[in-house]
C-alpha cells in the first residue's frame, strides 16, 4: 500500500483524523506513524498523554501487519497488548514496527495448524530520538 493511500485510509477513521494521526513511512514489514503534538490531546503536566501514545503504538502494530500483502488473506485477531512508558512528551511522536523476516516465517509455519500467532514490538520515540515508550502487541490469525 502506498504512503498515501495509507494516509488517507487513516484519516477516514473518526478517532484517528481527531488525535491527527498521519503516516510517515511504509514499506512491506515496516511502517511509521506519526502522532503530532496537539493541546487537545494532552494530560495535566502538557506532555501527550498516555492514551494518545498507547493509539498510535497499538495502531503501528495492527498497521505493519494490515499492510503486509501475504497476511491479506488472514484475519489478524489483536489478543493483548502491553506498553512500558519511558519519557512524557511535549513534541510530535513518531511509532515504528517492524515485522521481522523471523516473524513471517513463523507465521507460515504455523498458519497450517491453525494456530498461528505473532508479537509486534513497537518503538514510539520523540523528535529528538528517544524513547517514549514500547509496546507489545499479541496477535493470532486465522484464515478468511
Amino acid at each position: 500500500m502506498s504512503l498515501a493511500m495509507l494516509d488517507r485510509t487513516l484519516q477516514t477513521v473518526p478517532f484517528l483524523s481527531a488525535l491527527g494521526i498521519r503516516a510517515e513511512e511504509t514499506r512491506t514489514g515496516h511502517v511509521v506513524l506519526r502522532l503530532p503534538y496537539n493541546q487537545k490531546i494532552t494530560n495535566h503536566t502538557g506532555a501527550i498523554h498516555t492514551a494518545a501514545i498507547f493509539a498510535v503504538g497499538e495502531l503501528a502494530a495492527a498497521v505493519v501487519l494490515g499492510t503486509h500483502p501475504e497476511l491479506a488473506k488472514l484475519i489478524h485477531l489483536q489478543k493483548s497488548s502491553k506498553v512500558k512508558y519511558y519519557l512524557p512528551s511535549s513534541k510530535d511522536v513518531t511509532a515504528h514496527a517492524t515485522l521481522t523476516d523471523e516473524d513471517m516465517a513463523s507465521i507460515r509455519k504455523s498458519i497450517g495448524s491453525g494456530h498461528a500467532t505473532t508479537e509486534i514490538t513497537v518503538k514510539v520515540l520523540d523528535g529528538h530520538g528517544k524513547d517514549v515508550a514500547e509496546l507489545s502487541s499479541h496477535f493470532a490469525f486465522r484464515q478468511r
